[in-house]
């Protein structure tokens, strides 16, 4: 007897312990219970993602819930529920006789807290254990919870049919509003609607469902709730159910967020991005139409990123030419590693810029034969397969030569560079610097376009690297926080390096040895323009940053598939050209600042240093005050030929053309504009020659074009086509040509 006696004490000890203890706040507010809108900056929905349990759902609090709908609920579900103390003894009873009479169980007699029980324990199905368990549990909930607070939980947590739990998300689905703006007539309909969601489906069955709205209506008419005025309105009041949409916009984009949700916006019911919805669809638009007009040369993908320069905020990305593409279309090239090619270059030129390197400084593009650490050797060419002598660090960065980038690796550390490139947190670099070798500054390591994007917003910001951001605020739900991340930044160059890069990059007649002073780089407002072309046309780039904006291109092939001959002036730029275009359509950009210690002082063309009398040509160079050259010009002080001389043997023996044709290149796609008259748009021919003649005879696809005399430059009017052009002497010597083809759509 004592120990029946013992056990009956120890289960009832146990039985008032839990009554006291208070309940689960994850049972009744559980985590992960909101779905989530992921909304543009400005509050356009992009896409709703369901909670993983409760599909469409948003809590929200009593206060922000319609008193309507809280009466219409009270009525139809629990009468009596400001006055019992979780259970209705009365209703259980009807319940009870009700089932006996029937011989199945027709109705559970569930108070409101009851059913609030019942989905805390998560109690499915019915059974008598079930209704004890459900009845204790109401009892100690009106013990440890308002009133308040369990008609919350309720109408948070109710089934309103169609996937949507809760009246906040209800109200939205059903009626486009919230909580607090639904009518008396619309809370009536959806109240009744937890106990047949299905039957009453406001899309399939509205009339069933406005009967048993006005049933409810003429008892709260009947319990003098509401007057007869109100009951009329509300009677005639239609059913106004909003179309059912499904939002999918920016795919690639949402599909980042929601890959770098932490623990932290558990719970969140909104996410405001940094996304400008109608920029992103421009840029769409911008990808689709250059991906068609390349289609013949091999091209099927591209990416394009936008980002702003104060913070950091990715503005638009888009991943592929077709997400819905059921082979690659969501494979998001915006954070896909592909090798950047000279795309990476300008990081090499700051990291010698910070070193004390000046922008006059003479480097070589010459035939060179690196050694590298296996014992081979490495001589690198440029693209257009042609060297240039000795030539300033300015133009070497602007033309993108690459033996003088392979001369600066070899020259400051390979280590240096690669340590610089982590610094500027590009995260895929993991593989060591000797990895890649001197070809690290030619683009070998793979990049993301989202990683190359940020690191060229340094120079914008001075010299400081930050880190970007796709989420303004998180809102909503009980378990959210609403905050806005803090951008740390870490200075990797100097304000005057990071200016002395923008000036070069922005510099078209620093590009002329490269391209055509009028290519696609060249913008109406002050813009820094970089392309990259990775080894056998495998991808393109081309990077352009204002003072306000970013924007980052690759095109190219998920596969790895070589393009036919398109390179980053003639595949990327022209779609990084629109997009930047499009971003000031209505205003015109800031001017980068100069910082007041840069200074500018007139060099020799040819050596960068301080101009003798006798320099041929002089140009205004850019210095950090107290970097300026001190030295004169001592080349050209003396006979002319002093100056081959100087150039040494190996570069007059690149120079085996007498007259050549600098722009176009071999290979170059020109586009016509249909949206710009055909007159104002014309390909500069410009040629060169080692020795002073009279004339260039230049021909267009074997017929003579016309004779030229310095400077030799033709403005030629373009039609659709393929050409090759020549170029040879005039005079009576022997006729050494150059021949370039190019194509024009």
């Amino acid at each position: 007897m004592k120990t029946i006696k013992y056990a009956a004490s120890g289960i009832l000890l146990a039985l008032v312990v839990s009554y006291v203890l208070p309940v689960s706040q994850e049972r009744l507010y559980p985590t992960g219970f909101n779905s989530i809108e992921i909304c543009d900056r400005n509050g356009v929905l992009l896409r709703e993602v369901l909670s993983f349990d409760y599909k469409t759902s948003m809590w929200v609090p009593l206060e922000d819930i319609t008193p309507w709908m809280m009466i219409a609920t009270i009525m139809r579900e629990d009468k009596r529920f400001l006055f019992h103390q979780g259970v209705d003894v009365l209703a259980l009873a009807r319940a009870m006789w009700q089932n006996a009479r029937h011989g199945r169980i027709l109705s559970g007699g569930s108070t409101i807290t009851m059913q609030v029980a019942k989905m805390a324990l998560n109690l499915r199905g019915r059974s008598v254990l079930k209704k004890i368990l459900e009845i204790a549990y109401a009892f100690k909930l009106e013990l440890h919870l308002t009133k308040a607070q369990i008609l919350e939980i309720y109408l948070n947590r109710v089934p309103y049919g169609n996937q949507t739990y809760g009246i906040g998300a209800a109200a939205r689905f059903y009626f486009g509003k919230s909580g607090s703006q639904l009518s008396l007539s619309e809370s009536c309909a959806l109240a009744v609607l937890p106990k047949a969601p299905s039957k009453l489906n406001p899309y399939v069955a509205c009339d069933l469902l406005l009967t048993q709205r006005d049933r409810y209506l003429r008892q709260l008419r009947e319990r003098k709730l509401i007057d007869d005025l109100r009951y009329k309105i509300a009677l005639r009041e239609p059913m106004n159910l909003i179309d059912r949409e499904i939002n999918f916009e920016a795919p690639h984009f949402v599909d980042y967020i929601l890959a770098r949700l932490d623990q932290g916006m558990n719970g969140a019911s909104r996410i405001t991005t940094t996304l400008d919805g109608s920029l992103q669809n421009d840029v769409q638009k911008f990808l689709v139409s250059t991906l068609r007009s390349l289609r013949e040369y091999n091209v099927n993908q591209g990416a394009v990123l936008v980002m702003s320069i104060e913070r950091g905020e990715i503005l638009a990305m888009v991943g592929s030419r077709d997400y819905f593409d059921a082979k690659e279309g969501q494979v998001n090239g915006c954070l896909s590693p592909r090798q950047p090619g000279s795309s990476i270059k300008p990081f090499l030129y700051a990291l010698a810029l910070q070193s004390g390197m000046r922008l006059s400084d003479i480097l070589p593009d010459t035939m060179i034969e690196f050694r590298l650490a296996d014992g081979t050797s490495f001589a690198p060419r440029n693209y257009s397969n042609r060297y240039h002598g000795p030539t300033r660090l300015r133009e070497a960065l602007a033309s993108s030569l690459n033996v003088p980038a392979v001369y600066l690796v070899e020259r400051l550390g390979i280590q240096r560079f690669y340590e610089l490139l982590q610094q500027l947190r590009f995260s895929s670099l993991d593989k060591g610097s000797y990895h890649y070798g001197l070809s690290l500054g030619l683009g070998a390591a793979e990049v993301s376009l989202l990683d190359l994007v940020n690191a060229y917003r340094t120079f914008a910001l001075k010299g400081l690297v930050g880190d970007f951001s796709a989420i303004q605020v998180v809102q909503g739900g009980r378990n959210a926080t609403a905050q806005t991340k803090k951008e740390t930044v870490k200075r990797v160059f100097s304000e005057e390096v990071a200016y002395l890069i923008t000036d070069i990059l922005s510099d078209n007649a620093g590009r002329f040895k490269a391209f055509d002073s009028e290519n696609a780089l060249h913008l109406p407002f002050s813009c820094a323009v970089k392309t990259g072309t990775s080894k056998d046309y495998r991808d393109n780039w081309c990077i352009g940053y204002t003072a306000d904006y970013v924007v980052g291109v690759w095109v190219g092939n998920f596969n790895g598939a070589p393009m036919q001959g398109v390179s980053g002036i003639s595949g990327a730029a022209p779609l990084m050209r629109n997009v930047i275009l499009e971003l000031y359509r209505n205003f015109t950009p800031r001017n980068f600042e100069r910082p007041p210690s840069v200074v500018q002082r007139q060099i020799c063309a040819n050596t960068g240093k301080i101009p003798s009398s006798q320099c041929p040509k002089l140009v205004e160079e850019t210095f950090i005050y107290g970097t300026e050259p001190y030295d004169t010009c001592d080349i050209h002080s003396s006979a002319s030929g002093r100056l081959l001389h100087a150039l040494g043997p190996s570069q007059a023996n690149s120079r085996q053309e007498q007259v050549r044709i600098l722009n176009p290149l071999s290979g170059d796609i020109y586009k016509i504009d249909p949206q710009v008259s055909r007159r104002s748009q014309y390909v500069k021919f410009v040629f060169a020659a080692d020795e002073p003649r009279d004339a260039i005879k230049i021909s267009l696809n074997g017929e003579q074009l016309a004779i030229l005399s310095s400077p030799y430059e033709y403005l030629w009017q373009p039609a659709p086509g393929q050409y090759t052009l020549e170029a040879s002497s005039n005079g009576n010597e022997p006729q050494e040509s150059d021949r370039i083809s190019f194509t024009v759509h």
